[in-house]
């Protein structure tokens, strides 16, 4: 695999957690429902993932678990997502704080540092991993469908496509429904608050994201169907394949975020499979590396 950028950014002295925006092996297909990278003829699935030009979020704190803080939220034996809207920190420790949130684009093949405060956990095995942000994206991106390049642009109504490259411009993408994204579906039943995908290949693992708001006492609450709009912010898990140890002779951890062949979904327009609809927000995945 050709890593676009191996520089390690140090946060601060002593053990240090550092985040990098590498977008890895831009040729390498990591889920069953990615795009083809260099164009197909028709979206016959409906939608697939691509790698955006633009992902930007903004971070407020990353951490460590022992236990899942999501283990509420799973993908059942019917290939649906189920939630009991809780969120468990009681066996996290934060490793990444910013109060006021740090906004990092995991787009490109640029390296970013998070500007906040980093705080070493404890030596120990964590099979889990969190992170707290803004549920906007904003986001750049194009595609070629049936020979035709679309790309994206910032919303004019409900629509953010255009084959003019010269409107190609980056949009924003407030997340208040997993079904819907944008909006909340009119039936509550069919709202979703949350989302969970298994990645097989490429960088594995089980992640996990709940809608949330954050209470007065700076707690994160998961939104419940009856309250879909009101979110501010989405708190996500990632269960990698391998657990993070953490030893008394670990300096540091490097945090790899992908977004190639994940970060941006496109979506055919109506029962179109050979236009394309929209643009909208797809999942990003961490990579952990200790030293």
């Amino acid at each position: 695999m050709n890593q676009t950028n191996k520089n390690l950014i140090k946060i601060s002295a002593g053990i240090s957690f550092s985040f990098i925006a590498n977008l890895i092996d831009p040729i390498s297909q990591v889920k069953a429902n990615s795009c083809i990278p260099s164009g197909q003829d028709d979206l016959s699935g409906g939608s697939c993932y691509v790698t955006p030009v633009t992902y930007k979020i903004k971070v407020y704190e990353m951490g460590l678990c022992t236990s899942d803080p999501l283990s509420g939220t799973y993908i059942n034996d019917s290939d649906e997502v189920v939630t009991n809207n809780t969120i468990d920190e009681s066996t996290c420790t934060k490793t990444f704080e910013s109060a006021s949130g740090y906004t990092v684009d995991l787009g490109g093949n640029a390296s970013s540092s998070l500007v906040g405060t980093s705080f070493r956990p404890e030596p120990g095995t964590y099979p889990s991993a969190y992170i707290k942000i803004k549920n906007t994206f904003t986001m750049k991106g194009s595609y070629t469908l049936g020979g035709t390049p679309y790309f994206s642009m910032a919303y004019s109504g409900n629509n953010n496509v255009t084959t003019t490259e010269a409107n190609n411009a980056e949009f924003d993408e407030p997340l208040m429904d997993f079904s819907s994204g944008r909006t909340c579906e009119s039936n509550e039943s069919d709202r979703a608050m949350a989302g969970s995908e298994v990645f097989n290949s490429g960088v594995t693992g089980t992640m996990k994201a709940v809608l949330a708001t954050v209470n007065g006492s700076g707690n994160y609450v998961g939104t419940s169907s009856a309250d879909c709009g009101t979110s501010t912010h989405l708190y996500g898990a990632f269960s990698p394949t391998s657990p993070v140890v953490i030893t008394d002779g670990t300096q540091g951890l490097e945090v790899t975020f992908t977004v190639t062949q994940r970060g941006m979904t496109i979506h055919q327009a109506g029962g179109d499979n050979t236009v394309i609809g929209n643009f909208s927000s797809g999942p990003f995945s961490p990579a952990f590396k200790t030293f």
